[in-house]
């Protein structure tokens, strides 16, 4: 398997099998996944590498959201979700905008780095370090980088679901208010009731209570 697929593909495998107190099946197949997986990786540092389609918002939310996923699944001996989480990150491809660009392989091969140590010092490399990785820091996320811009919560009436809204998580109730109201749906189960009370959870749930 080394001398096909590169000792970073069977140390990877290996933590990908299953939690690390958990026993799993040998499967040859999954071992050519994290191949694909660590050639994906590998073209994003080079001349063929592609730009996501979604804008830098999101690719670089989603970036930190990786850098909290991947140093929380270390800690709890979770390799197999780091590596998940890893993946995804790549599928997504890079940011378009050159500065994000520039901290997206740098954090990626950060985070690389434990799991794919051979190929995360290449590629460190690649982006003009002249020191190994190894004597580098762990990347940090920015809090409010993980925060996400819309969230979709329950409405109900009475306790029953009736609708789902998209609105931001620190919506307030008054203007979650003005947005539910602009549903047909709702209108009809309130309409000629009295609103007793109004139990809004931001970011959960919005549920109003009729007579």
């Amino acid at each position: 398997i080394v001398a096909e697929l590169w000792a970073d593909t069977l140390r990877l495998y290996e933590m990908y099998m299953s939690d690390f107190k958990d026993a799993a099946p040998w499967d040859t197949k999954w071992i050519v996944w994290i191949a694909r997986f660590l050639e994906k990786a590998e073209r994003l540092f080079t001349f063929e590498a592609k730009k996501s389609t979604e804008n830098d918002t999101f690719t670089m939310k989603l970036l930190h959201k990786t850098i909290k996923k991947v140093s929380e699944d270390i800690e709890n001996y979770k390799c197999n979700t780091a590596i998940a989480a890893l993946s995804i990150l790549v599928n997504n491809w890079l940011p378009t905008d050159s500065k994000n660009e520039a901290e997206w392989k740098t954090s990626f091969t950060k985070l690389l780095h434990p799991f794919a140590p051979h190929l995360a010092e290449e590629l460190w490399e690649r982006i003009w370090n002249t020191w190994s990785i190894f004597n580098t820091t762990w990347p940090k996320f920015n809090p409010e980088m993980i925060i996400d811009d819309v969230v979709t919560i329950w409405v109900q009436v009475l306790g029953k679901l009736r609708w789902t809204i998209e609105i931001a998580p620190t919506e307030t109730q008054e203007s979650a208010m003005e947005k539910v109201m602009q549903n047909s749906d709702i209108k009809k189960w309130i309409d000629g009731k009295e609103i007793v009370k109004i139990v809004y959870i931001p970011g959960k749930i919005f549920n109003i209570v009729v007579k």
